[in-house]
């Protein structure tokens, strides 16, 4: 269907607000990972660039591959829990989310030494399917604002598009397209209403949340529940050249679904007379993507103990479709309760949009270190290991392919967004095995840097992991926790610049969310 144009407003940071125009923040959310892969590797913290003989060095430093002879075939599976707690205008609200995941499915074909006249060992293959990150949450924050109210904008864009006829341009057949989420919503809920000259809408508009006065006081409450994951499915192919030098390489698939469904509300609380009894404004986004990136790596063993490694991953291209609609109920003593979708102007379906987005590239620096290796099992052994890497935020890129005449603009105005808000980061991950006969112990830590530039915003996720680990005969088991945290800062809207300074109406502080997740996971593997 053709595509209507959005108008969408930006936050100081460069965050883009509202859920139904697709915005720099998409490019973020599918440019970011979290801990992932077999259970042994997120007890050690994810530090695998240097380390061989893990199924999971697939997904990090394909060259890891090159240290199998034997078939690997483990898959896994596991919970997370997710706890948010919102504070917004001085209130907390909490909520959270429980899931279970199959996390990862792995097989690895082992390559044994065909002619012993040469130095190359073995070539290997692996192929497997990763889930990288996990978007499902609920998120839930309220607090009572004296200052603005969401609907202020719905006038404030009216006006600005010069709506002179409402029941044309708001709900009609002549309805402006930039307004079919927002101010024709709120129209024909009674939101927002026009002033009269003789009984002629004159350009201006009023909201029902607004008393007589012109003061508004009204409780506000923003509930999302997210839903959805990405996964890498990969091929990969290593080389070992004398047990010394590692090459490997993998095609990968990403593949995303998002699914995120937010509601804003607001009561009114006002002593002063005012129309407005509530309002709610759900908006539902659907996002679909698939694209392909490449990694290559190598490992190269000094000495027998030590092991260093170098890791390049390339950008991912992947193509979007977004479906989306916006729903409105409005109960004012005026109107009564009235109810209208952003559907009704386009008979009955949801809007779409398509577009790219070109994720960060990465370069990955590690070292592992092999205390007592030994032939002997019965001799305690193990190794730390550890990962430096850096993401160029700022290189992120997205490419709208919906209306020529608008596509490069909209694309221009996002891309000059990014690199206005976001910046280079870097991440550090370290863990270490330490295994007695059969059973090993590990323990592991990793810290992803802030991609903002606004040093105001906390954008660093932190995790510790640990585990226990059993492989006896050619069988293993591993069982493991991740704990993370990190803060989140949620605009919930930016008053329009329009806004008439008189009235003193402020855009409202952003909303802070600290968020905690616990994933516990167990890994089943066979060799043979």
């Amino acid at each position: 269907m053709m595509i209507k144009r959005m108008v969408f407003a930006l936050a100081l940071t460069g965050t883009c607000i509202s859920l139904h125009a697709q915005t720099i923040d998409d490019a973020l959310r599918f440019s970011t990972t979290s801990p992932s892969g077999t259970t042994r590797a997120q007890s050690v913290g994810g530090a695998l660039g240097a380390l061989g003989g893990e199924a999971s060095s697939l997904y990090v430093n394909p060259a890891g591959l090159g240290f199998f002879r034997t078939n690997d075939f483990s898959f896994t599976v596991g919970f997370q829990n997710i706890s948010n707690t919102g504070t917004y205008l001085n209130k907390k609200g909490d909520d959270n989310k429980f899931i279970p995941l199959i996390s990862n499915v792995t097989m690895i074909f082992g390559g044994r030494r065909k002619r012993p006249d040469s130095k190359w060992q073995n070539f290997s293959f692996g192929l497997g399917l990763n889930r990288t990150q996990n978007y499902n949450q609920r998120i839930y924050y309220t607090g009572t604002n004296t200052s603005s109210s969401l609907s202020l904008n719905y006038y404030l864009d009216a006006e600005a598009a010069g709506v002179t006829n409402p029941n044309e341009q708001l709900g009609g057949s002549q309805t402006i397209g930039s307004l079919a989420h927002t101010s024709a919503l709120a129209y024909k809920t009674g939101l927002i209403s026009p002033y009269l000259d003789n009984g002629v809408p004159n350009g201006n508009f009023y909201s029902a949340a607004q008393a007589q006065d012109r003061s508004i006081n009204v409780k506000q409450e923003n509930i999302v529940d997210a839903k959805g994951g990405a996964y890498d499915v990969a091929f990969a192919f290593a080389a070992n050249y004398d047990d010394k030098l590692y090459l490997g390489g993998s095609l990968n698939i990403p593949t995303m679904t998002y699914k995120n469904s937010r509601t804003w509300k607001e009561t009114n609380q006002n002593t002063v007379p005012t129309d407005l009894n509530s309002f709610d404004v759900t908006e539902t986004l659907r996002s679909e993507g698939t694209g392909i990136n490449l990694k290559i790596g190598g490992i190269y063993k000094p000495v027998k103990a030590l092991s260093l490694g170098a890791t390049f991953h390339s950008p991912s291209w992947i193509s979007f479709t977004d479906t989306y609609r916006t729903d409105m109920t409005t109960s004012t003593k005026t109107f009564g309760v009235l109810s209208a979708s952003s559907t009704e102007t386009l008979d009955g379906f949801e809007d779409e949009s398509k577009y790219t987005i070109r994720t960060p590239w990465k370069g990955v620096l590690s070292a592992a270190f092999l205390f007592a290796p030994s032939a002997d099992t019965r001799k305690p052994t193990g190794f730390i290991s550890f990962d430096y890497e850096y993401m160029d935020y700022a290189s992120m890129k997205m490419r709208f392919r919906n209306d020529q005449s608008y596509d490069k603009e909209d694309s221009d105005q996002r891309n000059q967004a990014i690199k206005s808000t976001y910046q280079g980061a870097s991440n550090i991950r370290v863990g270490g095995e330490l295994k007695l006969h059969v059973i090993a112990f590990r323990l592991g830590y990793a810290l992803y840097g802030n991609p903002y530039k606004n040093g105001a915003i906390d954008g660093k996720r932190e995790y510790y992991s640990g585990g226990i680990g059993y492989r006896n005969r050619g069988f293993y088991m591993d069982f493991g926790v991740v704990y993370g945290s990190n803060t989140i800062s949620s605009q919930p809207y930016v008053l329009s610049s329009n806004a008439i300074p008189e009235d003193h109406y402020t855009t409202p502080a952003a909303a802070q969310i600290d968020s905690k997740q616990a994933n516990i996971n167990a890994t089943f593997g066979w060799k043979f």
